[in-house]
């Protein structure tokens, strides 16, 4: 089996989630146990919240589904402060195409305030982020799929058909250099029938891919 490639290490005490990667935890249909195994502190700005409209796996609407993780504390949704709402400012009002979106750039300005690591898979907000603080760690959504806290207490199928069911039901992005490590776990028949182009070329093999996926080493 190929190592995990997730970059997830012990100095990742707190995690400020974009809409998108909680909507990615909710379309595994067991959010609530991956966050218990995950066992650090996960945070979700109210505008990157507001995004989240519904959830893939049970098509409850979004907020009430991640009501239910914030109720139990697994999660927690906070506010910006007055200096990162002028970050936020800077970051939505950047230009094209250097611009974010509300829930990107509230989760890139609360992670940079409070000094926690952003998890976000889209492309753009990587690129900016590591534009912006390059030595600012930032992590995506596989990254918590395949920590070493999931990987140690799951069985392997059973891990394997949590992430498939984040590609199916959320249609999961999983950058190139993770994409190997997918396939090799959910298996050749899910892989093509997984409802995502996010798995196409599997393997990873050129620095230049990595460093176009905004894939790169986490400092310990």
């Amino acid at each position: 089996m190929i190592s995990s490639p997730s970059r997830l290490n012990s100095g990742h005490e707190v995690l400020v989630i974009d809409a998108r990667v909680a909507i990615n935890l909710l379309g595994t249909g067991r959010p609530a146990d991956l966050l218990q195994m995950l066992n650090r502190k996960v945070l979700i700005d109210e505008l990157a919240l507001e995004e989240v409209t519904s959830d893939p796996f049970s098509k409850l609407p979004g907020r009430e589904a991640m009501e239910v993780l914030i109720r139990s504390g697994l999660i927690s949704s906070v506010r910006l402060s007055a200096p990162a709402f002028e970050v936020f400012l800077e970051l939505t009002g950047a230009t094209p195409p250097d611009d974010l979106g509300d829930g990107e750039a509230a989760t890139l300005a609360q992670s940079f305030d409070i000094g926690a690591v952003p998890v976000i898979d889209e492309r753009k907000a990587t690129r900016i982020s590591l534009s912006l603080r390059p030595k600012h760690p930032i992590l995506h959504t596989i990254d918590i799929l395949a920590c070493s806290a999931l990987t140690t207490a799951l069985p392997r199928q059973e891990l394997g058909d949590l992430i498939y069911a984040a590609l199916f039901h959320a249609r999961m992005r999983v950058p190139i250099p993770c994409r190997e490590w997918v396939c090799a776990l959910i298996g050749p028949e899910r892989t093509r029938s997984c409802p995502t182009s996010a798995l196409s070329g599997a393997s990873a093999n050129g620095k230049s891919d990595r460093l176009a996926d905004g894939f790169q080493a986490s400092p310990d």
